[in-house]
């Protein structure tokens, strides 16, 4: 049984992914409205020390000749870049010579060097701005009390400067709070220092931290794109407003674990719940019964608690 790979999943952005957890549950920098694991509930902008880092690469060594997959993707139950032997499993994943690694993190972290320096070894870093300046920063993101906007956005621009992979940009609207004209444009300035190769305008699509954290209307959805392409090529820009569709796999060896791992890093719709269940054969009222039912936006969701 895995404990800390999980999937592949089916990924908007990177089609089957394979994920790697590697901070526990909400330790984060961030406290984000719109987080789909819930509040963040161990604020913390220290390096976590555990777990031992040669116990997930045994996993990622074994999941990666099991699995079919097209990117192994650090992330976590937090901010992945907390873990301080993240750089450990970066290289040992370079040197097993897995497919491509992509890593998934705020990025407020990458104003420090050695994180810049490991970061590099990824295919592709995926990095949050939601915000164009400190007040809208705090507002959505609700950062650690020493984490700024302006060392926020530098430390990704320094990273640019140093990196040849691939960076990507996500963009969180929330309505009513940073889907206005001018904290778009602010967002688009903010955006146009980095050169991402690719920004992803995205919504919530999963019950969010905060109940009042819903999307903007598709109006204001498309004008996020039509301003942030004043700062950003069109070409670069994709609006993703839906949820992912097809399949998660599991270890068999131990599927009701499996499912409650899953859910562990996102939410599941009850149809997507009720088809791994019967995949897998797994008694769905035992996921349900450690699982929390959540509606958003008319759609019932079975989120870890």
């Amino acid at each position: 049984m895995f404990k800390y790979v999980f999937g592949p999943i089916p990924s908007r952005r990177l089609g089957k992914s394979l994920g790697v957890n590697v901070v526990p549950r909400k330790y984060c920098n961030w406290n984000c409205v719109y987080c789909q694991l819930g509040r963040t509930t161990n604020f913390t902008n220290a390096e976590i020390n555990s777990p031992d880092y040669k116990e997930i690469e045994k996993e990622i060594e074994e999941a990666v000749k099991i699995f079919d997959y097209d990117y192994l993707t650090f992330i976590g139950e937090g901010e992945p870049t907390l873990y301080k032997d993240l750089d450990k499993l970066l290289k040992f994943s370079r040197d097993i010579n897995v497919k491509r690694i992509a890593v998934f993190t705020n990025g407020s972290r990458l104003k420090f060097q050695h994180v810049r320096d490991y970061l590099k070894l990824a295919d592709l870093v995926k990095v949050s701005v939601d915000a164009g300046d400190e007040k809208t920063f705090r507002i959505i993101n609700r950062p650690y009390r020493d984490i700024t906007f302006k060392e926020h956005i530098e430390g990704i621009a320094k990273f640019r400067e140093e990196y040849n992979g691939q960076l990507w940009a996500e963009v969180m609207l929330v309505k009513n709070v940073n889907d206005s004209d001018e904290e778009l444009h602010n967002i688009g300035k903010a955006l146009s220092l980095i050169s991402p190769d690719k920004v992803h305008i995205m919504v919530p699509t999963r019950p969010p931290a905060e109940p009042w954290a819903l999307p903007p209307s598709s109006e204001r959805i498309i004008r996020a794109a039509e301003i942030i392409s004043q700062y950003v090529d069109r070409s670069r820009i994709q609006i993703i407003d839906y949820i992912e569709r097809g399949e998660y796999y599991v270890d068999p060896r131990a599927p009701l674990e499996g499912i409650l791992n899953i859910l562990k890093m996102q939410p599941l719709t009850e149809d997507h719940l009720k088809r791994l269940c019967e995949k897998y054969n797994v008694d769905i009222n035992k996921i349900k019964s450690a699982a929390k039912e959540v509606v958003f936006n008319g759609v019932k969701y079975f989120v870890y608690p």
